[in-house]
């Protein structure tokens, strides 16, 4: 397992260089070479089509095309800067299930945390046909722990053979419930799907435990500042059936 931790450094340097990069660098690339039909992607387009949200292990936006596009039926979308800009950072999500027109920048799929072969960076967003809006999905950023709780368990299932179903959290603490979850714990999924969960702040993570073709353990020693609690993606040798559905966990206490 010690060489799943050090591409477990090496993943989360790259993600943070990632975040921080232009993503609109990437709008000439092309498709994968296993494409439909590749072809040179214009640097912007406008597209039509359904807009669809998977509320999965990895949440993400897709259009589904009238016309495809370098022979894709679908396109994954990213909210560009210009809706951040104007005010409309949550404009995706209030658009999901409806029928829109978007206008962005284009892109490959530059790494594994992009779901589709092709991307739209969205500036302008709109109906077009009868839209009824949805709600921004629930903003967690500014929930906290209840402050009498010292120490908690996380139990989690993750289907790894369904991936548009969201993982399923439980919390508790001395045999209650609590709620909601996002206020004790967290997960960030990489392009790899190796899974880091981490506690909330204030706290540290103290066992980690759970079906062991998931290799659970600590990506640091218990106690370093950084250190969640980290679980593989179950992988078998060729032909071998193998566990996909995984019960996993890991508990929470206080900080000295």
């Amino acid at each position: 397992m010690s060489t799943m931790k050090s591409k477990a450094r090496m993943i989360a340097v790259l993600v943070v260089l990632f975040a921080c990069s232009d993503l609109t660098t990437h709008s000439q690339q092309r498709p994968n070479e296993d494409s439909k039909d590749t072809c040179e992607l214009p640097e912007s387009a406008t597209l039509e089509g359904q807009l669809i949200y998977h509320d999965g292990m990895r949440k993400w936006f897709e259009l589904k095309l009238d016309k495809p596009l370098c022979g894709q039926p679908s396109v994954e979308l990213f909210p560009g800067r210009s809706l951040f800009y104007s005010g409309r950072p949550s404009a995706l999500e209030t658009f999901r299930g409806c029928r829109i027109r978007t206008d962005g920048s284009l892109g490959g799929a530059a790494s594994g945390y992009y779901t589709l072969d092709v991307n739209q960076m969205v500036g302008e967003i709109e109906s077009t046909g009868k839209c009824t809006r949805q709600p921004p999905l629930p903003d967690y950023s500014k929930v906290k722990p209840d402050k009498s709780v010292r120490k908690f368990r996380v139990e989690m299932t993750v289907d790894y053979e369904q991936e548009d179903r969201p993982i399923y959290f439980r919390v508790t603490s001395e045999g209650k419930e609590l709620h909601p979850w996002q206020a004790y714990a967290s997960y960030f999924l990489t392009g790899g799907y190796v899974l880091y969960c981490q506690c909330a702040k204030g706290f540290m993570v103290d066992q980690v435990f759970g079906d062991p073709v998931a290799g659970p353990q600590h990506l640091e020693a218990r106690g370093d500042p950084f250190d969640p609690a980290m679980f593989g993606p179950p992988e078998g040798p060729a032909g071998e059936s193998y566990k996909k559905k995984l019960h996993l966990g890991y508990t929470c206490m206080r900080k000295p």
